[in-house]
């Protein structure tokens, strides 16, 4: 009997020893989990963060900093937490974010805090192909930024029969007039050959663009936002020959459209925008395209 007791001892105490340890791992990976929580929140901002500061670049590295930090301090990371860097060329920016939490069981084990920190960079750079661009095509002349330019010529205006139409998709007025309303599904790059559209079809012009100008209204080129209808992709061609014929897309242009008139000029702003797309060896346009490289 006395052999039993020990014996029962000796199970209730390695019992005891092995519910410790468990309780002890169990808590360890509560401290855990809440880590790992924590380094995706910093992530999530570092990201946003980012992403929002490429917008600036490459035209304005001291607005990507400001506006990378107020992104991140949006997401929940104060300022004092938030690192910006922009290379020298201003065509990256990368942002680290940092934080930490109080952990509840590890500071059993003489470990009082969690201190962590994560980064996020994006690249910008001329974009290479565009989805949803306008049938019009832009020969480069130096834009300047915030500049009102004629995008396409009205009646009278033309060269040899060609006033800036682009023929995406098929030729003829429907056509035309669709891609101006909802622009042209199919994606469109660097290096592509397309056929203008001749004549100058001032009805087409006025009527597919109405509502992207109507959509503008009470904007200026500084406050119009990059998602409005009245913003569009354009594509930059080499200049076009007599009648119908053949342009090679040199790279791609943003504008803010601002006018249609009666004899089917259009007028817009030249912007520098930066949106998500696809990277080339493509000349540099004022249309960036960014992503995520870290």
């Amino acid at each position: 009997m006395r052999r039993h007791r020990a014996e029962s001892g000796q199970a209730t105490v390695l019992f005891a020893l092995a519910a410790v340890a468990l309780l002890s791992v169990a808590s360890l990976s509560l401290d855990a989990g809440r880590a790992y929580i924590k380094t995706q929140e910093l992530k999530s901002a570092a990201d946003a963060a980012a992403l929002a500061g490429g917008q600036e670049l490459p035209a304005d590295p001291s607005s990507a900093k400001s506006v990378a930090i107020a992104t991140a301090e949006r997401n929940g990371v104060p300022s004092a937490d938030v690192q910006v860097q922009v290379n020298a060329q201003d065509t990256v920016v990368t942002v680290t974010t940092r934080g930490g939490i109080p952990y509840y069981f590890a500071s059993l084990f003489g470990i009082d805090q969690g201190t962590f920190q994560e980064t996020s960079a994006v690249q910008v750079g001329p974009i290479s192909r565009v989805t949803g661009a306008m049938p019009l095509g832009v020969i480069w002349n130096d834009f300047v930024y915030g500049q009102s330019y004629v995008l396409k010529d009205g009646g009278g205006e033309g060269s040899d029969g060609n006033y800036g139409g682009l023929a995406l998709g098929g030729t003829g007025a429907s056509t035309y007039q669709q891609n101006l309303e909802a622009g042209y599904p199919q994606p469109l790059t660097v290096g592509q050959t397309l056929e203008t559209e001749t004549g100058n079809i001032e009805g087409p012009t006025q009527q597919g663009l109405a509502a992207r100008v109507a959509s503008g209204a009470g904007y200026s080129w500084d406050t119009v936002p990059l998602s409005s209808p009245a913003v569009v992709d354009l594509p930059i061609i080499s200049p076009p020959s007599q009648g119908q014929s053949q342009v090679t897309i040199l790279g791609f242009a943003a504008f803010f459209v601002t006018g249609v008139d009666s004899s089917g000029d259009v007028t817009g702003v030249f912007l520098d925008a930066v949106t998500s797309g696809q990277f080339g060896s493509g000349g540099s346009y004022g249309l960036q395209a960014e992503r995520l490289i870290e």
